[in-house]
């Protein structure tokens, strides 16, 4: 039987959710927003410092 016509199921990426490279794909991600939090922070203080 076929999956159903809105499944999306090979969409996930290249290889799918769970391709060889997906564990290194969610470090870089999460690398990724960590960073942009700390420098979001590191603007807030920066701002609130001089303003």
């Amino acid at each position: 039987m076929s999956p159903p016509a809105g499944s999306l199921r090979g969409v996930m990426g290249m290889g799918g959710a769970g391709g060889r490279d997906a564990e290194r794909r969610r470090r870089l991600v999460a690398a990724v927003v960590v960073l942009a939090m700390l420098l979001v922070a590191g603007a807030t203080v920066l701002s609130l410092a001089l303003g």
